[in-house]
């Protein structure tokens, strides 16, 4: 998605990328975005929970508000709660 990110704002488009994988984000060095110490796959957050999923899109809007250079990236101070293994643990169990 950060290639693609580059290419939009190429064409005049600010982009911000919400990312779960600080070190691909690195390499690929999308104009703007923001990284949630998540499991893949839910950058946003749990299901359901409306208002951190409300927090970090206004967190990421932010950014695009607040640079117009690019590389920014921004470490989000938003916490899943529980060790991420739990959660496949849990699901095995299911």
């Amino acid at each position: 998605m950060g290639l693609v990110a580059r290419v939009i704002e190429e064409a005049g488009i600010p982009t911000v990328l919400v990312s779960t994988g600080r070190d691909l984000t690195r390499q690929v060095l999308p104009p703007r975005s923001v990284f949630v110490n998540f499991p893949m796959g839910n950058p946003f957050g749990r299901p359901h929970d409306a208002e951190m999923q409300r927090r970090i899109l206004l967190d990421a809007l932010r950014l695009v508000e607040e640079t117009t250079g690019s590389g920014a990236f921004v470490d989000l101070p938003y916490d899943w709660g529980e060790p991420f293994g739990s959660i496949a643990d849990g699901a095995a169990a299911s």
